[in-house]
């Protein structure tokens, strides 16, 4: 069986370091959005028996720093090969608190409109690491190295842009896969652009919405944090490329994976309320 591998990490980056007064102005500028991505292959290998794919994924933000982040992912796909064609469909609902201290996150993954594994829990960062209650699949507790949550992960890349630095390098966990392991990040930051008009598949409107939004070019690789992983020479579990703009959008993006890429083109977006914090 073909396995489409898991892109909860790309909440990620469409949502390191820790919470800094730095970090802070990054976070209030994140606008609460609705955002629709059509999905088309790039390229797939031999090897993965894949003759074609499609999809969609459909993003949500909502929240403040004084209300904490609560993000809705949905990522589906339908997966053609030589033999048969197959729908997956991967769900998140997370909530981070505004000071990146907590986070709760559900993971859902469906093959052919069929429930095949769900991932229920919660984490805090106290002290030197990130503590993990799983209530599913089973209970478990876990205790991991030091790392940040996703809004975090986002406002530092934004924050790191603004200052020019050109490398981020973070620890992170996103409740994705079996929710018990960190990803290690790095991600590559590219010059500032404003008012990008010539992304491929992009609607007028959507051109129009970030017309004079800064943005810039970012890649983002993700490591296994695990000993086996790391054994011999350390390669990404996957790759991501896109447009990040100052609000916390991604445009434009790339996801490579070992045997096939896909690209996204942003179809939608949608700025939606948050409520302001009290003085």
């Amino acid at each position: 069986m073909i396995k489409i591998k898991s892109a909860s990490s790309f909440s990620l980056v469409v949502l390191t370091a820790t919470t800094s007064l730095v970090q802070a102005a990054a976070i209030d500028n994140l606008r609460a959005h609705r955002a629709v991505y059509d999905l088309a292959m790039m390229e797939s290998s031999d090897r993965s028996g894949i003759t074609g794919m499609n999809g969609r994924i459909v993003y949500e933000m909502k929240g403040s720093v004084c209300e904490g982040f609560a993000v809705r992912f949905r990522f589906l796909t339908n997966v053609q090969t030589s033999r048969k064609g197959f729908t997956t469909d991967q769900r998140s609902t997370t909530y981070e608190s505004g000071d990146g201290l907590d986070f709760n996150f559900v993971t859902q993954s469906y093959l052919n409109g069929q429930l095949e594994q769900e991932v229920r829990g919660t984490a805090d960062r106290s002290g030197p690491s990130v503590n993990v209650s799983l209530s599913k699949p089973e209970k478990q507790e876990v205790k991991l190295d030091q790392g940040i949550f996703m809004t975090q992960h986002i406002a530092s890349i934004i924050e790191s842009a603004k200052s020019k630095e050109t490398i981020f390098s973070a620890t992170v966990f996103d409740g994705s896969d079996k929710g018990d392991e960190l990803v290690d990040t790095t991600a590559i930051i590219g010059k500032m652009k404003t008012g990008v008009s010539d992304l491929k598949g992009e609607p007028k409107d959507v051109i129009e919405a970030f017309e004079r939004e800064e943005g810039w070019p970012v890649s983002v690789s993700y490591f296994s944090t695990s000993e086996s992983a790391n054994a011999g020479e350390r390669l990404p579990i996957y790759q991501v490329s896109f447009l990040l703009q100052e609000s916390g959008v991604s445009r434009d993006l790339v996801m490579r994976y070992d045997d096939y890429s896909l690209r996204g083109a942003l179809k939608k977006v949608e700025f939606l309320p948050s409520k302001p914090c009290k003085p």
